[in-house]
This record gives C-alpha cells, sequence and structure tokens, in this order.
C-alpha cells in the first residue's frame, strides 16, 4: 500500500507508528519510505490481513480513520504461508 500524508510535514514514521497502534489493528510486515518532491515522502507498507471475506475492506478503512493520512493506493495483494514445513 502506498500511503500519502495529509500534510507535507508529516513524516512517514508518524503514519506507521499510527497505523500500528492497537485501536487500528493492523500488522505491517514491511515497511520503507519513498520520496515523491518537494520534501514529501510516502510511506510503503506490506499489510498482513487474514484470508476472508471484507479484510481488505477493514484493512482500508483502518488506513482511511487515521487524520495523518491523504490519499493511499493498493499496489497488490497477495497470500502469504501461514506455516513452512522442513
Amino acid at each position: 500500500m502506498k500511503i500519502m500524508p495529509k500534510e507535507a510535514y508529516i513524516k512517514p514514521h508518524q503514519i506507521l507508528d499510527d497505523l500500528k497502534h492497537p485501536k487500528r489493528n493492523l500488522e505491517v510486515r514491511y515497511s520503507k519510505e519513498e520520496p515523491i518532491a518537494f520534501g514529501l515522502v510516502a510511506l510503503i507498507a506490506d499489510i498482513v490481513t487474514d484470508d476472508e471475506a471484507g479484510a481488505m475492506d477493514a484493512v482500508e478503512d483502518a488506513v482511511r480513520s487515521s487524520s495523518l493520512v491523504g490519499e493511499f493506493e493498493v499496489l497488490g495483494t497477495s497470500r502469504i504461508s501461514a506455516t513452512v514445513k522442513k
């Protein structure tokens, strides 16, 4: 997910901390910063959720509910293995 801050002074780590807050119940597996222009930096976040109906809507609602988030875009979805057998 590519997440843009609501204001240019909001830093990606602030958004990440807000998304990880227990009230949002999001698990961020990986994140990085992506410079956009003129000091504006987006957060690229790999968010893990259950594979059930409506799960992606719940993730989008949680991201949308953050007062630090301006816009966001889902860059892709995939399944990950819950267990790896040796």
